[in-house]
């Protein structure tokens, strides 16, 4: 019998279930393999970051220069996307490839600068016109009758100034436009000597350091004034008064909104609160202090180093008064400061080294011509260089002999 038109097919039942739980297996382990090599780069990735910033360098490789001609009385300020330069005969806002976004021209003695954020405030001590700037130009021009002594900005451009003639104390508040917003006289007969100012960022706070020497020991007296509702109905806006005893404190500084630090001969006071401050931590020293620095996280004190010739102690606290570190350095520096990195960069005409906040030398060098400035670019690694007849991009290096491909 012929077997023509049978199928030799057979029905297999297929378990579904198994085959999607296979796949999911197989999916499971790439996902898993997938994780390991992610987390190998990683782990990579992470010991690489720690071992270059465990590193001193002592090279640097130049990725872009800018042709630059500037006087020698020229000064530096880091801000915005850029710097400001200026000098006796003007201020400028320029870019690091040297493009001059905006340019005030006046003529001033001994110019002034405070910076808070994108407004700017200039003045020449003993002068009487306050310039106001942001980034994108000039905002106002104030003037006074009386010559200034001291000159603040805050962050929406509020401008505080100190005026000083004739045995009289002037405090004034102007807004960004130039309007009078407060002014009080400060009698020195009666108050003692004002020997500087600080305006909050918000520019409601204003703290004044008056020293008294009349008794024949000096004492200083910071007084606090608020601007906001808090110090409506107090007289003269003023909120709060604190003196301390044989003491000079001759800076003070708002690092916040809320917190003042005040600078003393004797050690630090900090202050906490906006509408009524209150005192905070107080930092006592027995050696004298040499010079101080801060940002909006950290301050710094320099003390002499009594056992090396040019030793410097640094000890670096962050705002509410913890000590963070010591650095022992003979690095001879005519300036110091924060970068914008909180790095801790000294600097003299020919020489740079920068400290981090974990008391590591991550970069020291010694440059062929004379350096005005050296501030930090976005990148752990990369800085702009200031030096007399360029602008320089750099990146730190720790084989000078590789190329910018090759490292």
């Amino acid at each position: 019998m012929s077997d023509k038109g049978k199928s030799n097919l057979r029905i297999v039942e297929t378990n579904w279930d198994e085959i999607e739980q296979k796949i999911r297996e197989h999916r499971r382990k790439r996902l898993r393999a997938a994780a390991i090599v992610v987390a190998v780069c990683v782990a990579a990735a992470i010991v690489y970051y720690v071992y270059m910033q465990h590193k001193t360098y002592d090279d640097y490789l130049v990725t872009e220069e800018i042709s630059r001609s500037d006087t020698s009385a020229t000064h530096y300020l880091a801000y915005a996307d850029g710097y400001l330069k200026y000098s006796n005969d003007g201020i400028s806002y320029v870019t690091v490839s040297d493009t001059i976004l905006w340019n005030q021209s006046y003529g001033m003695e001994n110019p002034m600068v405070s910076i808070c954020d994108s407004y700017v405030a200039v003045a020449d001590r003993q002068g009487e016109t306050v310039y106001v700037m942001s980034e994108s130009g000039v905002a106002c021009e104030i003037s006074l009758n009386m010559p200034i002594a001291r000159v603040e900005v805050a962050a929406q451009g509020t401008v505080a100034v100190l005026s000083e003639d004739s045995g009289t104390g002037y405090l004034s508040l102007y807004d960004k436009n130039g309007k009078l917003i407060a002014e009080g006289a400060i009698y020195l007969e009666n108050s003692g000597i004002p020997m500087d100012i600080a305006l909050s960022t918000d520019g409601n706070n204003l703290a004044v350091s008056i020293v008294d020497v009349s008794s024949g020991a000096a004492a200083t007296t910071i007084n606090f004034y608020n601007f906001s509702t808090a110090g409506q109905n107090q007289i003269d806006n003023l909120v709060a008064a604190y003196t301390y005893e044989e003491t000079i404190i001759p800076e003070l500084v708002y690092v916040s909104e809320s917190r003042l630090i005040a600078f003393a001969d004797t050690g630090v006071y900090t202050f906490n609160g906006s509408g009524t401050p209150t005192e905070g931590a107080v930092l006592t020293v027995s050696d004298e202090i040499q010079s101080v620095f801060y940002d909006d996280g950290y301050f710094g004190l320099v003390f002499s180093d009594a056992t090396k010739d040019a030793g410097r102690i640094i000890k670096v606290y962050d705002t509410a008064g913890s000590e963070q570190v010591t650095i022992e350095t003979e690095f001879s520096y005519d300036s110091i400061g924060f970068l914008d990195n909180h790095e801790i960069f000294l600097l003299n005409a020919t020489q740079c080294s920068v400290f981090t906040l974990g008391g590591l030398q991550k970069f020291t060098y010694e440059f062929d011509e004379e350096v005005r400035g050296f501030f930090h670019e976005s990148g752990f690694r990369h800085y702009v260089i200031l030096k007399e007849s360029a602008t320089e991009r750099v990146r730190l290096r720790l084989f000078p002999s590789l190329t910018e491909d090759e490292e």
